[in-house]
């Protein structure tokens, strides 16, 4: 990858391809059967970017890269992996690869109906069933028949096993452990049940019958005056967009083990997002949290699911009670109907703009299905509506986002928390407004791009350059000239920018650096591993500022009893959170080696470098000892080679930012990003082919190029299949999705050309400037694909996913003289 300026100032370009997200380094096959963790692709396996420069894109004015941006020894470079391999091979261990000796297979039995109430539960048979070691219900918990994080103050949260009221299809009603499988699939189905079955919720609108009383959460805000900027607007476009119930679909399921170590702590290893639930295990269990300990693993993917619990509750359940180690994994249709999904959104978008082409004023309403529990639906609407006016300035608005209980699935975080639904309606409404104003839609957008310094609607100010202009150049000169049409196809071309947020106000996260007296440093961080080389980014951050080679540093992640909680893995937030605080922690540890060094080599602090596992002087460079010296003799000195370091993340300071769930309005900054789709459309059957893609984001800085570009692909291919494919079809709460067969995820077949854009403008929360990326890449690329259909056939299309179905439909009426616009 060959880095390039384009024409602002210090921000740098990379332009990268690939096709059916091959690569020109080392990697997995090509044609993989599903891209879901598309990003395995990108898992750097060589070394480096290539020393020939690929061809300088054509920029009205082309500024050659230089040394404007830092230059580090290890961060910015596509360092190898250290799971790389293991991933490559197959050789990595996940939650369902470790086995304990005499483990009792675990299950649980799922409502059959998805609303009502459970009369009565007859376990009895079911313990009388050779092999069957015990058979839980709700009666058998010590503790709290709580599932954490998923109440509000106003309603009540889901129970680890039902008591009373069924509320939506997985509800779980009972856990069993057994010796054999086909011992723990006689005892669920021996189980006897008495269910007085209700008619359940299935929809959100806010005249329904009962709409009140399942409302959530309702967040309001107004900047300027919109009512006087609708009254003076020369055009204004009002629509009603609407996104689907989608699954996470990662490709490991739910799974982990549990046993009771010597000491009698119960130990729970589960891969997941967060193992902080070892507390929530705690209360479950009346025991002091100091005895469970959450181990976590590998994660083969979670994408927000596994930032609840899974299977914790029923391992822990079990292992406490019996006194035996249980295993557990759940199948897949178990998984599609008790994990969460993303929310639908219902949105009408109103937009006002001047015949000079500014957008006025943004009129929005956002109704988002919480399903059967509220968990974090309040927070990621909420979320919603702070960036709902796009990555736009809009002087006069009001958003109002909303969220109704039902007896769907459950509805929590999914890469992308609400950005990806939002930027599909409002990229929208730019193309309507651009069209009906006879205006060129790259030229509206440009007449309008928040700029640094800009506000969202909150008041809430854009502290880093978003380089929106410079990554809708950086689209548009990679997607090219249309393609020409076959006979019976159209080509549409589609662009859409957005804003996504990382981080959240007022969070922390601490992280241990020890430095041993061979010169080599083991950091501890609980931040569990989903797949996008977060412990590979600490190792790298923690050798950058320590100054050793990569192959000295040893990470140690997700280990309750060992590690600093650093919190979850998600929302983009782990390299900022725990980054910065690990960064923080091996600075203390960098000033007791250069007092070692100095003292050795009898030179100024001032005038130590350290770095590649050496430390020299400045001004006699062959003046120099290995790091294992300098940390010995800073240990002489007294000098602490260990830090544990907090970092802590500040509120907002707009006005009166309390309003909003005691000041969580916002994120703690924000990635932009525009992405470009072409599509070839069979006016005769609706068939959408997705012929080139590009993402172009500005990054700040790439810590590791490979696996930013990784991230860039992988969560495109996944906002691919959410505008095309992917939806959780229910019918009155039954799902009817329950495995790859009926929920249609992406292969590599699917995406045709790739290409990513990125931009390193330097400015960034994260260390060293870094900005979140692992959301991002998701967000626009339903809307461009949209878009891009739209352009194809003529009309537009206002719901996802956009099946065939969907396309044939629109196509025929619009040649009957109705749909269109």
């Amino acid at each position: 990858m060959s880095p390039f300026r384009n024409h602002s100032k210090n921000r740098r370009l990379s332009y990268s391809r690939a096709k059916g997200l091959s690569t020109d380094r080392e990697g997995p096959p090509e044609n993989l059967p599903f891209s879901r963790r598309a990003f395995y692709a990108k898992i750097p396996l060589s070394r480096a970017r290539p020393t020939t420069p690929r061809r300088t894109p054509s920029f009205q004015t082309p500024i050659p890269w230089s040394d404007a941006m830092p230059s580090y020894d290890l961060v910015g470079k596509s360092n190898i992996r250290y799971d790389a391999i293991p991933k490559s091979d197959g050789s990595v261990p996940y939650g369902e690869d470790h086995l304990p000796d005499g483990a009792l297979h675990c299950g649980v039995l799922f409502t059959p109906v998805p609303y009502g109430r459970l009369k009565s539960i007859d376990t009895a048979a079911a313990e009388r069933i050779p092999g069957v070691a015990a058979v839980l219900t709700a009666k058998d918990i010590p503790g709290k028949n709580f599932r954490f994080g998923s109440n509000t103050a106003t309603h009540e949260g889901q129970p680890v096993l039902v008591e009373d009221m069924i509320e939506f299809t997985g509800d779980a009603l009972a856990v069993v452990g057994a010796e054999t499988r086909d011992a723990l699939e006689a005892g669920i189905a021996a189980i006897k049940l008495e269910i007085e079955a209700r008619e359940g919720v299935w929809t959100t609108r806010h005249g329904d019958k009962s709409a009140e009383e399942r409302r959530v959460c309702d967040f309001e805000v107004t900047r300027g005056d919109p009512k006087g900027a609708f009254a003076e607007a020369d055009v204004i476009i009002e629509r009603t967009y609407e996104t689907q119930l989608a699954e996470h679909a990662f490709l490991e399921p739910a799974s982990g083990t549990s046993w009771i170590e010597e000491d009698g702590v119960l130990t729970i290893r589960v891969g997941t997002q967060l193992i902080e639930y070892y507390r929530a295990m705690a209360m479950m269990l009346a025991v002091p949290q100091s005895r469970v300990r959450h181990l976590g693993t590998y994660v083969g993917g979670g994408f927000g699911a596994k930032g609840m619990l899974t299977v914790e509750p029923y391992l822990a359940l079990l292992t406490h009670l019996t006194r035996r180690p249980a295993h557990m994994a759940m199948g897949r249709e178990e998984g599609f109907r008790s994990t969460s999904k993303k929310h639908p959104f219902v949105m009408r978008y109103r937009t006002a703009a001047s015949k000079e082409g500014k957008i006025l004023a943004v009129e929005a309403d956002v109704i988002g299905d919480a399903g059967a529990y509220p968990y974090k639906s309040n927070l990621f609407l909420l979320g919603g509506m702070c960036i709902a006016t796009g990555p736009y300035e809009v002087p006069n608005a009001e958003v109002r986002c909303h969220g109704y209980l039902t007896n769907n699935p459950i509805t929590n975080a999914m890469r992308g928390v609400g950005s990806n639904q939002l930027c599909f309606a409002y990229e929208n409404q730019m193309n309507l407004v651009a069209e009906a104003l006879g205006m060129d839609p790259f030229e509206l957008r440009r007449r309008n791009f928040l700029q640094k310094g800009g506000q969202l609607v909150t008041g809430q100010k854009i502290e880093y350059g978003p380089g929106l202009e410079e990554c809708l150049d950086g689209a548009i000169k990679a997607l090219g000239e249309p393609a020409k049409p076959a006979p019976g196809k159209r080509i549409g071309q589609g662009f859409a920018a957005n804003i996504t947020g990382y981080g959240r106000p007022m969070d922390s996260a601490e992280a241990a650096v020890h430095m041993e007296p061979d010169g080599s440093a083991v950091v501890r961080v609980s931040a569990p591993d989903i797949g996008a080389g977060q412990g590979a980014t600490l190792q790298t951050l923690a050798a950058e500022s320590l100054g050793l080679r990569l192959d000295q540093v040893s990470t140690r992640l997700s280990d309750s009893a060992s590690s600093p909680l650093s919190g979850i893995t998600a929302g983009s937030r782990q390299t900022l959170m725990a980054g910065n605080a690990l960064k923080l922690a091996a600075e203390e540890i960098r000033k007791s080696l250069v007092k070692g060094a100095a003292t050795l080599l009898e030179a100024s602090e001032n005038d130590i470098r350290l770095g590649g596992g050496e430390a020299w002087v400045s001004s006699a460079p062959d003046r120099r000892v290995p790091m294992g010296q300098a940390a010995g003799e800073a240990k002489k000195m007294g000098e602490s080679l260990h830090c544990t370091h907090g970092y802590n993340m500040p509120g907002h300071e707009y006005e009166n930012p309390e309003r909003y769930m005691g000041g969580l309005g916002g994120w703690a900054d924000y990635t932009f990003g525009v992405h470009a789709s072409e599509v070839e459309v069979d006016i005769d059957t609706g068939e959408v082919n997705l012929l080139k893609h590009v993402a172009a984001h500005e990054v700040g800085i790439a810590l590791n190029p490979t696996s930013v570009e990784g991230q860039f692909e992988g969560g495109a291919v996944m906002g691919i299949g959410y505008a095309l494919h992917e939806e959780m079809t229910m019918t009155e709460g039954d799902c009817r999705s329950q495995s790859f067969h009926e929920y249609l995820i992406p292969t590599s077949s699917d995406v045709g050309d790739f290409k990513n854009v990125v931009l390193e403008g330097g400015e960034g929360a994260g260390p060293y400037g870094a900005r979140g990326v692992g959301e991002p890449p998701c967000n626009n690329a339903p809307a461009a694909v949209a878009l891009a259909i739209n352009d194809a056939i003529g009309a537009i299309i206002y719901e996802l996913p956009i099946t065939p179905e969907r396309v044939f439909r629109t196509i025929r009426e619009k040649k009957n003289g109705g749909g269109g616009h």
